[in-house]
């Protein structure tokens, strides 16, 4: 596995964990931590090894956002790097064939809750905090993913006012799907990717590719779509030793 200088990554039963490592920093986003991250998703992308994601800054930040060290020294060829890295790494998270998952403790601010919104899931912790500070410098978000998640006029009052909202708040909007005690956010995540391991990871892509595809579809092409998906792998050898195998479990119980 590449080893890289920005973040920590490993692999156990089927999960990917890519752990930012910056906190130094509180693991603000570098043109470097970008690279990383979107060198290690390209790795795993297609490893037989990893069925799904996770990503995270530990149980105390998540990531602060774009390292103001940088923002300050921004030139205009330097602006230009960094957005050709902001736009790699959360095209590449966004259009991920394999599922992902965001173990989100302490704050998520700017780029770093813009990396949780690109994921397809996120566990938030009880100190988790999310929102765009840069939006109180004239500065914009990410709005598009947000509001497919919480909603039109909840992602209007976050992207407008640049206001934060804590892990109570944010669950209640739907920017958490599932909660976890603090100290306990990567835990819950690995178990829930885990979970995902489990299926295979043919049957993870599978899904991935399905949840990918549908929402762009309307009902009747959707339902065409997904039907056609269904017909094609549950003749599949593997798939069939699976279902013979949990049906002869039941008959023994």
């Amino acid at each position: 596995m590449t080893q890289f200088d920005n973040i920590k990554s490993t692999v156990k039963n089927g999960v990917g964990t890519i752990t930012f490592d910056r906190l130094d920093r509180r693991n603000a986003l570098s043109v470097e931590l970008m690279a990383d991250l979107s060198d290690q998703l390209d790795e795993w992308a297609y490893d037989d090894e990893v069925a799904a994601v996770v990503l995270t800054g530990g149980e105390d930040v998540f990531c602060a956002g774009l390292d103001l060290d940088l923002q300050s020294g921004f030139t205009q060829e330097t602006r230009s790097v960094y957005s050709d890295a902001c736009l790699r790494a959360y095209s590449t998270l966004l259009d991920y064939r394999k599922p992902t998952i965001a173990a989100v403790g302490g704050p998520a601010l700017g780029g770093g809750c813009d990396i949780a919104v690109f994921t397809d899931i996120r566990v938030g912790s009880d100190n988790a905090i999310f929102g765009y500070p840069q939006i109180k410098f004239g500065l914009t978000p990410y709005f598009s993913p947000l509001w497919r998640i919480v909603g039109l006029s909840q992602a209007k009052l976050l992207t407008f006012s640049g206001d934060k909202v804590d892990a109570a708040e944010a669950l209640r909007i739907g920017l958490i799907d599932r909660p976890a005690p603090k100290g306990e956010v990567v835990a819950r995540a690995t178990a829930l990717a885990a979970s995902i391991a489990e299926t295979t990871v043919k049957s993870a892509v599978n899904n991935k590719e399905m949840a990918r595809t549908s929402p762009g579809l309307d009902p009747i092409n959707a339902l065409t779509y997904e039907t056609l998906a269904y017909r094609e792998v549950i003749w599949h050898p593997d798939i069939v030793a699976r279902i013979n195998d949990a049906y002869s479990r039941i008959k023994r119980k």
